[in-house]
């Protein structure tokens, strides 16, 4: 078989992977929480609440409400609910209905179901595209805000009349939903109104042996998990995110209901990594000139190389390798910035996606709206570098200290070196100190820090040189630090200067 033929048959699979990521839409009156690791339980002396553990969870869609007797009717064609009215969370529901609504909304909605089985027997497929129920875990880390936690006591706020319906505020019955004010990401009514059902059989002692990779309860048992702090009758002390209760999977109650959650198309291509956007400080106000002043940026989603492009990965695209330090997994270097820009564009055409570059010479534009692959602007390279939102302010990209992180020119024998041997950033993110020098978007000018938009910062409309960032294997230490610039013009030839893409995030 060719080379041409099996590139072919590659860039078709690979189209096959990236359409999901360029049209999922998030479903109506669901909110995207995205995948992240979270501090799980406490250590308040609650037994079942014990000890606080670390927990990693892919991304996932959950409700932004409970799910409402509008939408139980739309589905179910009844109403059991003790406290009528179709903005009411719909109660009375044991953990059996739930499944049930999940089962035949999935269905009605063109998804494939989660759930099969019977009874006790009731088995879930948590790779099926279809509406079940939380896992204690996701419930949790939804609850708590996920990547924005602000690690509130209650769903929102330390204030729980600011968020939740309880004993001493409702009324004595469930109110509309979204009333309180939601929580960091959006969601309402995690504390208080009612009761909500999650999937996981409760085990006591679960917290001390819970896997760290997305935990879904004991393997059998006897009742099943809720959360929420219920409405009627809710006490304070119910209220609490970390609170853990249960009850046999048959019960119903005025107060008890759920929401759904449905499995996000995995978004993130191979060797790239998801960066949430957020809002950081850029620059250092003790940096060179060109690092002043510190200011504050806020980037939106992207996707982002977890690598810099290997020189394996350049030669599948472009059938060359103009590298001085000849590596399959070495950074391809030696890479003008037109030709890091080409590279861009062919992969996106061979991958069935738009490219974002047109144009030719010092006219080159971006469409940063397009779905294709481009280089990372100055801010999203520096936001990914200090780890975005679990950056924990190193000087270097994943450490204080740079041999950890680092080649340059105290530990790099003078030669560019393999991708990925080195200890990654905080989010997962290799060699954005040292290795080789990266080419970013941005015209680079001086003073640019001192003009730069707040919001998603491009670089000025035009100048001589080009940014790169990074450092490289000759590079003093001070040079591979996260705020370092340096620029060149964009057709400069030489050894050490590669690049990493990113993706535009819908």
């Amino acid at each position: 078989m060719s080379v041409k033929v099996v590139r072919i048959l590659i860039s078709l699979l690979t189209i096959c992977v990236f359409f999901a990521f360029s049209s999922e839409k998030i479903p109506e009156n669901m909110v995207m929480v995205k995948g992240g690791s979270f501090m799980m339980g406490t250590d308040d002396l609650v037994t079942e609440e014990e000890p606080v553990h670390d927990v990693t969870l892919d991304s996932f869609y959950i409700g932004k409400y409970e799910v409402t007797q509008k939408e139980w009717k739309e589905v179910m064609g009844s109403n059991p609910s003790v406290f009528s009215g179709d903005d009411l969370p719909v109660d009375n529901i044991d953990w059996y209905l739930a499944v049930e609504y999940c089962i035949k909304r999935s269905i009605k909605d063109g998804l494939t179901p989660c759930y099969s089985g019977s009874g006790d027997n009731i088995i879930c497929n948590f790779e099926a595209d279809g509406y079940r129920l939380p896992t204690e875990a996701e419930w949790e880390y939804a609850a708590v805000g996920g990547l924005k936690s602000h690690d509130y006591e209650y769903s929102g706020s330390n204030n729980p009349d600011e968020v939740a319906w309880h004993e001493t505020n409702c009324g004595d019955k469930t109110q509309p939903v979204g009333l309180k004010k939601p929580n960091e990401l959006g969601v309402y009514d995690m504390s208080g109104n009612i009761w909500e059902w999650c999937w996981d059989w409760y085990d006591a002692g679960y917290y001390k042996k819970s896997p760290v990779k997305n935990p879904r309860g004991a393997e059998f048992g006897n009742n099943r998990s809720y959360r929420g702090g219920g409405g009627p009758g809710g006490r304070i002390y119910w209220l609490r995110i970390r609170a853990r209760y249960n009850l046999f999977p048959a019960f119903k109650s005025f107060d008890m209901g759920f929401r759904v959650v449905k499995n996000t198309v995995d978004k993130v291509p191979g060797n790239m990594v998801l960066i949430p956007g957020g809002t950081f400080k850029m620059g250092c106000r003790d940096g060179g000139s060109g690092e002043k002043p510190a200011h504050k940026v806020t980037v939106n989603d992207f996707c982002i190389g977890k690598y810099p492009v290997t020189q394996k990965e350049w030669r599948q695209v472009m059938g060359n390798n103009p590298s001085d330090w000849v590596g399959e997994k070495s950074p391809v270097e030696a890479v003008t910035w037109y030709v890091a820009v080409e590279y861009c564009n062919i992969r996106s055409q061979m991958e069935g996606l738009t490219p974002c570059y047109s144009g030719s010479g010092d006219n080159i534009v971006c469409d940063f709206t397009a779905n294709g692959y481009r280089l990372p602007t100055e801010a999203e390279w520096e936001y990914a570098a200090r780890g975005g939102a679990e950056s924990k302010n190193y000087n270097f990209s994943g450490s204080n200290n740079a041999d950890e992180v680092a080649w340059f020119n105290e530990n790099s024998t003078f030669k560019v070196n393999a991708v990925g041997q080195k200890k990654p950033n905080e989010l997962g993110i290799y060699d954005m100190s040292g290795n080789v020098l990266q080419w970013c978007w941005d015209w680079y000018e001086r003073d640019y820090y001192k003009v730069s938009p707040a919001n998603n910062p491009t670089g000025p409309a035009a100048d001589v040189r080009r940014v790169v960032r990074g450092g490289w294997i000759n590079s003093p230490k001070a040079q591979v630090n996260v705020t370092f610039r340096n620029a060149y013009k964009p057709s400069r030839l030489s050894y050490g200067i590669g690049f990493r893409v990113v993706r535009t995030m819908k």
